[in-house]
């Protein structure tokens, strides 16, 4: 039988376009910051105690940081954010240039305070308190509010309209129209940061002349990356 050769003609449609006519994007960032009121601080206090042995070592560190639990009954303080069962034991050694050898030295425990001031007022009294009752290290306060999700929420969508404006202004000078948000892309969620008030600053004297803490208000910033679909033609 003879072999018969079909020939199919192909049409290829052609899927190039001008440059001119493709879609184009445009990729902005944007950051918006929201001030709120602190309305709680988180507190941390460490003891620290050398000692010729572990055993002895743990029962001193437990016996400064029962002295600190007893000194904080009286804070308004949230009870179930207490924490103070961090323990640490570590050898001590200490180097001799005479033998070129570590000497030991005996142990170090050190025992970890956490809690949650409710009342701002009282934070000069507390970070005083923890200092008169043995603590050997005093951490700064780290100011919170229970209103940091509602303000980072604000603060990405006020990111999102100086992101969107910066694009509509680009494409308004390229003379092109704005489309749809392609992607849309947030930043790592920044702790927030307390904004001292202008008079004083985090710290001011009292007329006795003792310190008064005034955290003032809390900073909560996003930042949000935006690429936008952009469309030929005169922008509108």
């Amino acid at each position: 039988m003879a072999k018969r050769n079909l020939w199919i003609p192909l049409t290829v449609m052609s899927l190039l376009m001008p440059v001119s006519s493709l879609a184009q994007m445009i990729s902005v960032q944007g950051t918006g910051t929201v001030d709120i009121e602190a309305e709680f601080a988180n507190l941390s206090a460490s003891v620290i105690v050398d000692a010729k042995t572990a055993a002895l070592a743990q029962s001193s560190a437990d016996e400064k940081m029962g002295a600190l639990l007893r000194a904080i009954d009286a804070l308004p303080r949230d009870e179930q954010s207490v924490d103070a069962g961090r323990l640490r034991i570590q050898p001590q050694y200490r180097w001799n240039s005479a033998t070129n050898q570590q000497e030991f030295q005996g142990y170090q425990a050190t025992r970890d305070l956490s809690f949650k001031l409710l009342e701002l007022s009282a934070l000069g009294e507390a970070l005083q308190t923890l200092s008169s009752a043995g603590a050997s290290s005093v951490s700064s306060p780290q100011f919170g509010s229970s209103q940091t999700q509602a303000a980072r929420a604000q603060a990405l969508a006020m990111a999102f309209d100086h992101a969107k404006a910066d694009a509509s202004a680009l494409a308004s000078a390229a003379d092109i129209h704005l489309g749809a948000p392609e992607t849309i892309s947030t930043g790592s969620r920044p702790a927030p940061l307390p904004r001292a008030q202008t008079r004083g600053g985090v710290m001011a004297m009292e007329a006795e002349g003792g310190p008064r803490y005034q955290p003032g208000q809390l900073s909560i910033t996003a930042t949000v990356s935006v690429t936008f679909n952009t469309l030929g033609g005169p922008s509108r």
